[in-house]
């Protein structure tokens, strides 16, 4: 079984939050009551007052609460975080990572703000035109890829520092080039200093650069990835 977590949520007009609860109920087999009536307090949503009258954080807080007490397999979430300040951002992450762990659910999130779900997705998917352009788990994909930053001595090129690697993109400022390269850590270090630089630094891309990177390489226009 599953539940949808619309970035617009749907509740039947007039309802309260315990009306939709026992709706909720008699759609999902395994609704916990006790969990339901935990999550309400968690969050600090009123049973008995219409939803129509929540702000749009509480009825995206409503909709989180009434999913995680059905006890599903999957929970689909579509823009999920979108209209929940950051502490309640934060606290539904945890909730979700906890169904995951303990219950051993299944969560599909779907978003554009790849920020918000660097640190809770263990496995990604790059959505284009319809289709997977690509899928990966996110450690492989962050251990294969690194930015260089490096000051070289004027006679040497950063491209030929890395002649041996799949360089994604070079650029440079004054004296520091920026080289995004394919490789292992290791490797791509060694490389670096055997040239001895003046100054070199390896750091990790985050979750969007990663993606941009894939999408420039791979000749698309970025700016319309879903994630």
């Amino acid at each position: 079984s599953f539940v949808f977590l619309s970035d617009e949520q749907y509740f039947l007009p007039g309802s309260t939050l315990d009306e939709m609860a026992g709706i909720y109920a008699s759609f999902y087999p395994n609704f916990s009551r006790e969990k339901y009536h935990e999550l309400a307090k968690l969050f600090n949503l009123p049973y008995d007052r219409k939803i129509n009258t929540f702000s749009k954080g509480m009825k995206k807080q409503a909709s989180v609460l009434l999913a995680l007490a059905s006890n599903v397999k999957y929970i689909l979430c579509d823009e999920t975080f979108d209209g929940l300040d950051p502490v309640m951002r934060q606290l539904v992450k945890k909730l979700l990572a906890n169904e995951v762990v303990t219950n051993g659910m299944t969560a599909v999130i779907a978003s554009h703000n790849l920020r918000e779900i660097e640190d809770i997705c263990d496995h990604i998917g790059l959505l284009h035109k319809g289709g997977i352009l690509f899928e990966s788990e996110l450690d492989s994909l962050k251990r294969e890829i690194h930015a260089v930053q490096i000051v070289l001595e004027d006679d040497i090129k950063g491209s030929d520092v890395f002649a041996d690697f799949h360089v994604v993109s070079s650029t440079k400022r004054g004296s520091l080039s920026t080289i995004v390269v394919r490789g292992g850590r290791d490797t791509v270090e060694a490389a670096a200093k055997a040239v001895s630089p003046q100054f070199c630094e390896i750091i990790p891309l985050t979750l969007e650069e990663i993606f941009i990177s894939e999408m420039e390489e791979r000749g698309y226009d970025y700016t319309k990835v879903v994630f």
